[in-house]
């Protein structure tokens, strides 16, 4: 990413304290030029994603109909990535089971700082999808492993990675079946869906 170019995140969130506190992780992110924009209504999604302008699109909603659900999950995010945080007692499965369209789904109560490693997966894989977009689904997957991996082992983004490469290399198959092993794990022990991963 060139020195002129600024990393543009959009974000719709009704949660005054997160708008604050979301400034702070400013200096601790990876990249130094970042821009947040904030919006009010999902209805404006669709139009964000397709703005080039636009790399990371996060939600933090108290809550959300049903018909902006099935409106938010028939938008793919193409090379940009979205963050979708939801409510702990909230179960609308087809939101982890949808994450290779872009987004990243994470449950409530969630500290900020688990929400700055999550961040930092959303930006590198806006990094790598801009520069290998034949990888894409691969890249998707590792974001949701990475960040079941951050959310329920507390492990920093770096560390998730490698933890990735290492049981990968261990087992002598791809990191990509291996994050494909993590989503199937949480998501039926965490999240108590059933989800069929490819071997």
């Amino acid at each position: 990413m060139n020195a002129e170019h600024k990393l543009k995140i959009a974000i719709l969130s009704d949660y005054n304290n997160f708008k604050n506190n979301i400034y702070s992780l400013i200096p601790l992110l990876p990249i130094k030029s970042v821009i947040f924009k904030f919006y009010d209504s999902i209805a404006e999604t669709k139009s964000l994603v397709e703005n080039e302008d636009i790399d990371i699109i996060i939600l933090n909603k108290s809550s959300y109909t049903i018909n902006e659900m099935n409106y938010l999950l028939n938008i793919d995010y193409k090379y940009k990535s979205g963050i979708y945080v939801i409510d702990s007692y909230f179960k609308y499965e087809q939101f982890f089971e949808n994450h290779s369209k872009g987004f990243i789904t994470v449950r409530r109560p969630l500290s900020i700082n688990k929400f700055l490693e999550i961040l930092k997966i959303s930006i590198f894989g806006v990094l790598k999808k801009k520069k290998s977009k034949k990888d894409i689904d691969l890249i998707r997957t590792l974001e949701m492993a990475k960040s079941f991996l951050i959310m329920y082992e507390n492990m920093f983004e770096d560390e998730s990675h490698k933890y990735l490469e290492k049981i990968a290399m261990d087992n002598r198959t791809t990191i990509y079946n291996e994050a494909n092993h993590i989503i199937s794990k949480y998501l039926l022990e965490k999240e108590n869906i059933k989800y069929e991963c490819e071997n």
